[in-house]
């Protein structure tokens, strides 16, 4: 879904707007399905009225485009506006997670194009016509049911955005540090990797593999670049707390306070 910003007045990072950066990832892979109060299959049997067969659209609002044409051609594009439409969800698809919805026509109804209620989402004997321009298939996160708290749906929207954010700070982060040169670093001691290798070396994996000694080199390959990386985090932590004005714009992991077991090590 594209964000519209103005390109001459972007944020500064001495500004400390949010967002900085672009945001890449889709909100609805950081959807909280706990929020719901009703599984799709008790959503769709919402518009199965009594002593019927037909199931019929049940009300809502959607986050849509106003343009049909371009929302189906170029649904990224930057000239597209969303916004929240009346629609009537149609079907669900356990597969992609996705509802099927209708734009409502000026009446407020849920109409086919040759004016006639669509029941059962739309399915026939023939199967399912292909989508007519205003149907969508959405994620669960741009879809609010009438008969939802909209509370309730206001923060799970807002706790999925706050997790998509705190997710791409923390990849940021880690970019940051992959990225720091690990030349003219000190180096894990000897006598510790000796006693890593010696301890490895008594593993029944290792005891039963022909290729020890490739093994163990890949092994000391990879203690030791974790090793620098370690080191290159705690001088970047360092750096980025001591000039928080500076580097406002990375955000640092929080710190997990370790416990200690009752029993063992």
């Amino acid at each position: 879904m594209p964000r519209h910003q103005d390109p001459v007045n972007l944020p500064t990072i001495e500004q400390n707007k949010d967002p900085l950066f672009p945001i890449y990832l889709p909100l609805q892979i950081f959807d909280d399905e706990e929020y719901d109060c009703r599984t799709p299959e008790e959503w769709l049997l919402l518009g199965v009225e009594p002593e019927s067969s037909d199931r019929k659209p049940i009300p809502g609002k959607a986050l849509l485009p106003t343009d049909d044409i371009l929302g189906h051609g170029d649904p990224k594009s930057h000239t597209l506006i969303y916004k929240w439409i009346n629609v009537g969800v149609l079907d669900y698809d356990e597969e992609s997670k996705l509802y099927l919805v209708h734009k409502t026509n000026k009446m407020g109804l849920v109409r086919d194009l040759n004016g006639i209620c669509i029941i059962n989402g739309g399915m026939t004997a023939e199967g399912r016509p292909p989508l007519i321009p205003c149907q969508y298939w959405v994620p669960r996160i741009r879809l609010l049911f009438l008969a939802e708290d909209p509370r309730n749906f206001a923060q799970r929207v807002i706790s999925a955005h706050n997790l998509r954010k705190k997710t791409q700070a923390l990849l940021l982060y880690n970019l940051y540090v992959d990225c720091m040169p690990v030349d003219g670093l000190q180096n894990i001691e000897e006598k510790s990797l000796q006693n890593m290798k010696q301890m490895a070396i008594q593993t029944s994996h290792l005891k039963k593999g022909s290729q020890i000694l490739r093994r163990l080199h890949l092994l000391e390959k990879e203690v030791s670049l974790d090793y620098e990386r370690t080191m290159n985090m705690i001088n970047f932590d360092r750096i980025v707390t001591s000039k928080r004005q500076i580097f406002s714009y990375v955000t640092l992991p929080e710190k997990e306070e370790e416990k200690v077991p009752e029993k063992g090590r």
